[in-house]
C-alpha cells in the first residue's frame, strides 16, 4: 500500500517549517566590554586646592587573630564531682552545667599552685581554671584541695 501524495510533502514541509524559526533566532548579545577610565590631568591650581589625606589603613576581614596555642579553648571554673581513673576523665559541676573532660599526658596540672599528677585529683576540689578544647580534653586545669579551699555549698545540679 502507498502513502498518500499529501502526507509525503506535508509532513516534511511542516518538520522544516519550525525548525527554521528555531535555528534563525539571533543569539543573544552579550553588552560591550566597559572601555577603561582615563583620569584627565588636573591643572596646577586645582591640585594646589585638593588637600591630600593618608590613605586608610587597610581593613582586616573576619576575626581577630589569636595564638596558635590558644584558638578555641574554653574555659570554665566550678567543682570537681567525679574523677574516672580508668577514662582518665573529670567530672565538673559549673552553676549551670556539668562536664566531663578528658586529661592527657601533655595537660598541666596545678593543685595548689603545685605540678601535680593525675592521680591526686579529688572530688570536692574547686576548679580555679579549666581550659579545654572543642573535643572536651583539658589543656590546663588548675584546681584547689577541699581543705585549702573555704567552704561554700555546691550549686544544684543541672536539670536533664
Amino acid at each position: 500500500m502507498r502513502t498518500p501524495l499529501w502526507s509525503r510533502i506535508i509532513l516534511p514541509v511542516l518538520l522544516v517549517g519550525l525548525a527554521v524559526p528555531a535555528a534563525a533566532r539571533p543569539e543573544e548579545e552579550k553588552p560591550p566590554k566597559p572601555k577603561a577610565q582615563t583620569r584627565k590631568q588636573v591643572s596646577n591650581a586645582d591640585a594646589q586646592a585638593q588637600t591630600q589625606t593618608a590613605p586608610a589603613a587597610p581593613q582586616k576581614k573576619g576575626k581577630t587573630q589569636t595564638a596558635p596555642g590558644k584558638a578555641g579553648l574554653r574555659a570554665i571554673q566550678g567543682k570537681v564531682t567525679g574523677v574516672s581513673q580508668e577514662r582518665r576523665a573529670v567530672l565538673i559541676r559549673t552553676s549551670s552545667n556539668e562536664y566531663q573532660l578528658f586529661v592527657t599526658p601533655q595537660t598541666v596540672l596545678l593543685r595548689d599552685g603545685q605540678k601535680v599528677d593525675f592521680n591526686l585529683i579529688r572530688p570536692g576540689d574547686r576548679v580555679d581554671s579549666c581550659h579545654y578544647n572543642a573535643k572536651n580534653v583539658v589543656q590546663k586545669l588548675s584546681v584547689t584541695s577541699r581543705e585549702k579551699a573555704p567552704t561554700t555549698p555546691l550549686p544544684p545540679p543541672p536539670e536533664p
